[in-house]
């Protein structure tokens, strides 16, 4: 990949770092390109554009990406385009060049351009079933606390604790878990 040494100023000049999705999978039939995926695992599992590569934006490093993708110019999408946007500043101020899909996955599918669905046994992705669990189990314990005894307000308390530390930290062991669940395990999107 190359390397970028000029002051940003004179690189808008030079390339454009946001793409439309029709432009992007213009480029990305282009060898020089690759698509990267910053979403979690998880959710490029669901959905992704075809040949993406995955290099979640929790665990970014733009010069173990740049060993990665060989010298390959990224493309970065996300869900939206937010976390694409972060990962593409990252690899500018590392000093390699990049560009992103403004809109993320979202856009390119309200272009209608295809991409690579799960043949999991749900539809529903798993930070949904994540949020669902969650909130059964503290709906659960609640009512427990409330009918039975007070003492289980101490679940509720631990589910709100872990709650917190993957807001905080980005890892979330319970989404972790339900990851691995039978239903949620596919081999139809590249990862």
């Amino acid at each position: 990949m190359m390397k970028v040494n000029a002051p940003m100023e004179s690189m808008q000049t030079e390339t454009a770092f946001e793409l439309t999705a029709t432009e992007a999978q213009q480029r990305g039939k282009e060898e020089q390109y690759v698509f990267v995926d910053v979403r979690e695992v998880f959710e490029h599992q669901v959905e992704a554009v075809a040949d993406a590569i995955v290099h979640p934006f929790s665990g970014f490093d733009a010069h173990r990406l740049n060993q990665e993708i060989d010298g390959r110019r990224p493309i970065f999408y996300c869900r939206t385009g937010v976390r694409s946007r972060k990962a593409l500043n990252m690899m500018l101020k590392s000093g390699f060049d990049a560009q992103h899909i403004v809109g993320g996955i979202q856009g390119w599918k309200a272009d209608g351009l295809p991409v690579e669905s799960s043949k999991t046994g749900t539809s529903i992705d798993v930070m949904r079933q994540t949020q669902l669990a969650a909130g059964s189990i503290l709906v659960g314990l609640s009512a427990l606390a409330y009918f039975f005894n007070p003492l289980w307000m101490v679940g509720v308390t631990a589910v709100g604790l872990g709650l917190f530390h993957a807001g905080a930290s980005g890892s979330c062991a319970l989404a972790s878990a339900i990851s691995w669940l039978p239903w949620n395990r596919t081999t139809s999107c590249q990862s």
